[in-house]
């Protein structure tokens, strides 16, 4: 099937597209703002609680900000490492492992959420930013499987980089969340939400693939609090 230039698609004019553009960009921009503010709250409150009276409560606060930091990890464009950082300096390593099982929830639910948002909405964005070719390529895969969407984006793809690319995509996938300034093409969770519009990633491999893909961290994290088995770090 191959690319009809006359199709009918056309992008809005920049007049009606850079409203809705900049709608987005607020919503996003005000969800990430309370969520932050709540954290810190929060890890404020249980930094002031009693060792012992507060313990029950602080247990709560502690999982009601794992909680907000799970939903922020699947937000597209959300620094979730500096909030990563922010929970490690208020226990150390005792908080790696609640962390990284945060991490992997938001991730997944990210990836869920894009396998449940319908491809034609990507297509509309696309539209705004006037990429009317990512359009019709968007317009060709909504109907097909995710075995036929492989091979459609094999063959619209350069050749050089299509087949690697594809066959090797779970790597990719990895990759891209552990790539310095990822936060700069979406972060964790916009590339899993991406993952999960494109159709071609599956909840059986991507799932234990992200589980992997973040495992260094928190791994680094744990033992780094150890000072029995990382001796020459300062104490």
């Amino acid at each position: 099937m191959q690319d009809d230039p006359t199709s009918d698609i056309r992008p809005p004019t920049w007049r009606e597209a850079i409203p809705r553009l900049i709608g987005r960009l607020v919503v996003l921009i005000a969800i990430v703002a309370v969520s932050h503010i709540v954290i810190n709250a929060a890890l404020s409150w249980a930094e002031t609680l009693p060792d012992q009276s507060g313990a029950r409560t602080e247990i709560l606060i502690l999982f009601s900000v794992f909680v907000i930091y799970a939903l922020l990890m699947s937000l597209p464009f959300v620094p979730g490492i500096e909030i990563a950082f922010a929970l490690l300096m208020l226990r150390g390593s005792e908080l790696a492992v609640p962390i990284y099982m945060a991490t992997l929830a938001g991730l997944t639910l990210a990836f869920l959420v894009g396998r449940l948002v319908p491809i034609q909405t990507l297509q509309r964005v696309f539209l705004d930013l006037h990429l009317v070719r990512a359009a019709r390529l968007v317009e060709r895969l909504a109907p097909l499987s995710p075995k036929r969407r492989v091979n459609e984006l094999q063959r619209s793809l350069p050749r050089r980089f299509a087949r690697a690319a594809l066959r090797y995509r779970l790597l990719g996938l990895a990759l891209l969340i552990n790539l310095p300034g990822s936060g700069m093409i979406g972060g964790g969770g916009g590339i899993c939400l991406m993952a999960g519009m494109s159709g071609v990633f599956t909840p059986r491999s991507t799932i234990p693939t992200l589980a992997i893909a973040i495992l260094p961290f928190p791994v680094f994290v744990f033992f780094a609090g150890t000072p029995d088995l990382m001796p020459w770090l300062p104490r």
